[in-house]
């Protein structure tokens, strides 16, 4: 299911959807959702998107809404907002630290 997720974070994925994909109620998945992975299914997708846009922001330089979009963000602010709560900086100052020698401008 993880992995699934994970393949899946540019698109909107709903506790509905993860659910009937697990074969399960709502209530059920998310009550085995968190006994798996000590959080709830929304906090683990937020989670999962900042690391795929930390990812993006290492390795290429797509802009701000571009990563947004491909990490399943609705909006460059929506990212730039959860981003700096869950990481403690903005986009920009974390690209300035961790980027690599990526080929794309």
């Amino acid at each position: 299911m993880l992995s699934w997720i994970e393949d899946n974070l540019a698109q909107e994925v709903t506790l509905a959807e993860m659910a009937m994909r697990g074969g399960m109620s709502e209530r059920t998945f998310s009550r085995r959702f968190r006994e798996q992975t000590g959080t709830t299914p929304l906090q683990w997708l937020l989670r999962a998107r900042v690391r795929r846009a930390q990812f993006l922001l290492e390795t290429t330089g797509h802009g701000v809404e571009r990563i947004a979009a491909q990490a399943g963000f609705g909006s460059a602010i929506a990212f730039r907002e959860r981003f700096k709560r869950v990481v403690g900086v903005t986009p920009q100052s974390y690209r300035s630290s961790f980027r690599t020698n990526a080929s794309e401008p």
